[in-house]
């Protein structure tokens, strides 16, 4: 690892005010308790009867192409599967109510991160509908419940944005991090790991596969 540059330099965003930089170190040592904190149980489906993790990735799958279709935000996709992961962390579910666990946590899951969200009725008709604006409505209000409404878990992308500001935003190792991350909503072995190991292990995996250089001080105080 590069040690050449200090850390102070790394924080010269505090001319900006717009940066707030004097409360960024308190900001990331929230977001990594919270991280923490809402992380789901990596071995749920051991208490699943009906439901795999094989089903799992078939309703990734599917919430990904919703996501696409409604042209959604990345912060979005990850959240939503974190509602599910947790959802299914303390209730069991039956096969024929899958889809509609996923339909409900990205229906909530749009509602907190986006400024025009898809409405009820546009999720019914991405369920082709399989249920009503009534059991999608009454399906919100029980996962509200059961994840005691917090809902402000911070997903990879809040991680990787600090860690590319440190490479200079370099695009291209942005992207294929991003690339890396949205791989990992299909992996049951990720379901228990923080975001802020996978954005940096992402972000480290672009690097390495791109060619463009060790780890550095820089990249490493900022992940």
């Amino acid at each position: 690892m590069e040690n050449s540059t200090s850390v102070e330099e790394y924080d010269d965003e505090w001319r900006d005010t717009t940066m707030v930089a004097e409360y960024g170190e308190e900001i990331f040592q929230y977001l990594r308790e919270l991280e923490l904190k809402l992380l789901p149980n990596a071995h749920y489906m051991d208490n699943q009867a009906e439901i795999q993790w094989s089903m799992r990735s078939v309703l990734m799958d599917w919430l990904v192409q919703v996501h696409h279709r409604f042209s959604l935000l990345p912060e979005t996709l990850f959240l939503c599967v974190n509602y599910i992961d947790r959802f299914l962390s303390c209730k069991i579910v039956s096969l024929g109510k899958l889809q509609l666990v996923g339909a409900t946590a990205i229906f909530i899951a749009a509602k907190y991160e986006e400024i025009n969200c898809p409405s009820v009725q546009e999720i019914v008709y991405m369920v082709d509908n399989g249920y009503t604006v009534d059991e999608i409505l009454k399906a919100e209000r029980f996962m509200l419940s059961m994840l005691q409404f917090e809902l402000g878990w911070p997903g990879p992308m809040s991680f990787l944005r600090r860690i590319s500001k440190a490479d200079d935003y370099d695009l291209e190792t942005r992207t294929l991090a991003k690339y890396f991350l949205e791989l990992t909503i299909m992996d049951e072995r990720f379901v228990g790991t923080p975001p802020s190991f996978t954005a940096a292990g992402a972000h480290c995996l672009a690097r390495l596969m791109l060619r463009k250089g060790d780890w550095v001080c820089s990249i490493n105080y900022s992940s």
